[in-house]
């Protein structure tokens, strides 16, 4: 049989993503109200990154599998050192898997993503310009696996996408670097492991990523 090559489009959650806006602005407001003569006990970010993805297990014999990771999040700083990230994101990698089912061989050549959702605890020190930090956090993933299903009374062979839930932990450092009082570079290097995962095939959801982050002082 041919091969069968798929895609599966990352889709934004927009109105997640507006809703950490106006939360963390309305936190931002009540904080500075507070503090009307002194530094604000909490700070509050807000940015989207993107990046490459590298997944730890690959293909034998076939070229280099890669992906891309993205991520939109909420950052509370709690006296300049501390801080809690809210996130949400996706990370889509390549899959590639040769199944027999009955009489019928199968190339997939396709992709496979999971979209994420994690709370992180991190520590950061500026220095001038530059604030290097280290994080890790944890949190439920939905990962979408392609598959096959061969229908013995037809002799046809289906192509369908899996879903399921599972739990996924990341950890990683990188640094900011403030463009100014308000706008943050930030770059970062992660890694990042979904739990529970089949063997065979392998989805490929678990690597190591890098990224770049824009953010937003509120």
């Amino acid at each position: 049989m041919p091969e069968k090559t798929q895609h599966y489009p990352i889709k934004p959650s927009i109105l997640l993503f507006v809703s950490l806006f106006w939360a963390a602005a309305s936190i931002r407001v009540r904080a500075q109200s507070d503090s009307t003569h002194s530094d604000p006990k909490w700070v509050l970010d807000f940015g989207g990154s993107i990046g490459l993805f590298a997944p730890f297990r690959q293909v034998d014999d076939k070229r280099f599998l890669i992906g891309v990771s993205s991520t939109t999040s909420v950052q509370f700083n709690y006296k300049k050192h501390l801080f809690f990230r809210l996130e949400v994101g996706d990370v889509s990698a390549g899959f590639r898997y040769k199944a027999v089912a009955g009489p019928v061989n199968s190339d997939i050549n396709s992709t496979t993503n999971s979209i994420n959702v994690g709370l992180g605890l991190g520590y950061q020190y500026k220095v001038k310009k530059w604030q290097p930090f280290v994080y890790a956090g944890s949190g439920p993933s939905l990962v979408f696996v392609p598959a096959t299903v061969y229908d013995v009374s037809t002799n046809t062979l289906d192509y369908k996408t899996n879903s399921a839930i599972k739990m996924h932990w990341n950890a990683g450092a990188g640094v900011n670097y403030y463009l100014s009082k308000s706008v943050i570079l930030l770059l970062e290097a992660k890694t990042f492991t979904v739990t529970n995962l089949p063997k065979n095939p392998s989805p490929n959801l678990s690597g190591i990523s890098v990224l770049v982050n824009i953010k937003i002082t509120l």
